[in-house]
């Protein structure tokens, strides 16, 4: 008897949603933007819509987070025997490059 509840204990129920199957989503919706407006700026090479260039921003800002959230993880990652200073200095170099990013995408939207 106390057999089977350690079996039933062991035995998760699936998750419905992760940081990935998020990601993946993302990543889904930033090439069909892209490709939306790769299709419209092909067709009016001359006269670029302004839905062009909308669907442009909107593929290129989810690609931005798509290549923020996967570099956060890779640096989270854990190397070797936990964190030392080596993987500190990752840390804070991904955050003044996610900064930059984000301060100079949202002029460039303002202006």
């Amino acid at each position: 008897m106390a057999e089977e509840n350690k079996k039933e204990k062991k035995k998760r129920e699936p998750r419905t949603w992760s940081t990935t199957k998020v990601l993946d989503c993302v990543a889904y919706f930033a090439i069909i933007f892209i490709a939306i407006a790769l299709i419209f700026r092909l067709a009016f090479r001359e006269h670029t819509p302004d839905v062009a260039n909308a669907f442009a921003s909107i593929g290129e800002c989810l690609a931005y987070v798509i290549c923020i959230m996967l570099g956060f993880y890779w640096t989270m990652r854990k190397r070797g025997s936990g964190w030392n200073k080596h993987n500190l200095w990752w840390l804070i170099c991904w955050i003044i490059a996610t900064v930059i990013i984000i301060v100079i995408y949202i002029c460039n939207i303002a202006i």
